[in-house]
């Protein structure tokens, strides 16, 4: 009986999810210890290659991971596997999820995490690269089949990137030019927006099938965030090791993944609970942010706003991190809205874990504003991040659910 609770403790996607929130609590408190230190260098020519920015990506990729869990363990939960398979994919990736992102821990201080990112990209790889050959059936069937071609694509990029970092005399291209330049900045984010803007889409997908409506901005609402969802990886891609005009491409599918989440918020605003709307409204206001962010983002077609025409300027680097923390935010406050409708006890310690979440939320986008007024220091940075981390704690954990039908 233990061996098939322990297939079923797999199969089902409850390790990922496990492993996911697990990564995402962990990701936030080393934000609060390393976020006032990373923003205390605001000298850009200090910037590059340093410690503080290893550091920062690290802490990137460590969220990046806890999001594919999840991911992971929706795509499980669907049941669209056999059993043994999804006990496979399960293993494979929670394993490659955490060699990965530990890599690039590591490698802060020694090279030889070079070794452990490549790794735990090649397990990934793997991972997703052998459902494309199985028969997917059931609900969610076809937002499988639209998604893993995605994550395939982006955890390439993923490799290619590790090969570029632990072997860089033979594999990068000195055309990309150095890790501030418009080329490896445009890849970064094409590897971000993989994983971000898939979450997002299982996110509306579920949405929308809980709505159980057939009006026609649920339609728009799919075609807008998958049209975005491979566009944008793939423009970001393109530009990067073509020709970097395709740049200017980036509007139509930013404007798709826009007019998705609008759809999304709608559908929130009827059918979803408060805490539902409040995420769709800060993932929304934070892609339209994104959208005017973009304009001057890759050197064009709009100038870069005084104080900010260096890629490292402290405001500028804080502008950046506040629209990261906000989309961040806006997706933990679903997955938090779905992890507490598993459990429906009014629960004191849920009740002010939500309460204190807000007031982190609130927390970690004002003090961005403060810190780049010079009004408070650098060292409030730790407030949100230190808040939010003892929300999520209080919220998720000891929820024993049944049956999981949503994801996270």
């Amino acid at each position: 009986m233990e061996f098939v609770g322990t297939l079923k403790f797999f199969a089902s996607g409850r390790f990922n999810r496990l492993l996911g929130w697990t990564m995402l609590i962990l990701g936030m408190a080393i934000m609060a210890i390393l976020d006032p230190w990373i923003f205390s260098q605001q000298n850009p020519d200090q910037l590059l290659g340093s410690s503080r920015m290893q550091l920062r990506h690290a802490q990137g990729v460590i969220l990046a991971m806890a999001l594919l869990q999840l991911v992971v363990g929706y795509v499980l939960t669907t049941g669209a596997f056999q059993s043994r398979f999804s006990v496979q994919s399960s293993i494979i990736t929670g394993i490659g999820a955490i060699i990965y992102a530990g890599g690039y821990m590591l490698l802060v201080f020694h090279a030889s995490g070079g070794w452990f990112v490549v790794a735990g990209c090649l397990l990934n790889i793997t991972a997703f690269l052998k459902p494309l050959r199985v028969e997917i059936r059931g609900s969610g069937a076809w937002h499988i089949q639209t998604i893993l071609p995605i994550l395939c694509f982006g955890i390439f990029l993923d490799l290619l990137m590790s090969l570029f970092i632990f072997q860089p005399t033979l594999f990068f291209p000195v055309w990309l030019g150095t890790e501030d330049q418009v080329r490896l900045r445009m890849l970064r984010l094409a590897r971000v927006a993989v994983i971000a803007l898939t979450v997002l889409t299982l996110l509306y997908f579920d949405l929308a099938n809980r709505s159980n409506t057939t009006k026609r901005i649920v339609t728009w609402g799919h075609r807008g965030l998958v049209g975005g969802t491979i566009g944008m990886p793939l423009v970001l891609a393109l530009a990067c090791f073509t020709n970097p005009q395709l740049k200017f491409l980036l509007p139509i599918p930013a404007t798709l993944v826009c007019l998705g989440s609008c759809s999304g918020l709608a559908l929130a605003w009827t059918y979803g609970e408060w805490l539902e709307r409040l995420g769709w409204s800060i993932i929304t206001v934070s892609l339209f942010a994104g959208m005017l962010i973009g304009m001057y983002a890759f050197d064009g077609p709009l100038p870069a706003p005084s104080r900010m025409t260096h890629y490292q300027d402290f405001v500028r680097r804080l502008l950046r991190m506040g629209h990261a923390y906000a989309i961040v935010l806006g997706i933990l406050t679903l997955f938090v809205a779905q992890r507490l409708q598993l459990q429906k006890s009014r629960h004191i310690i849920r009740r002010i874990g939500v309460t204190l979440y807000l007031i982190s939320m609130a927390a970690t986008l004002i003090t961005f504003i403060l810190v780049a007024l010079a009004i408070v220091g650098p060292w409030a940075t730790a407030i949100g991040p230190a808040l939010t981390t003892l929300a999520l704690l209080l919220c998720v954990t000891n929820v024993r659910p049944g049956r999981q039908p949503v994801p996270g």
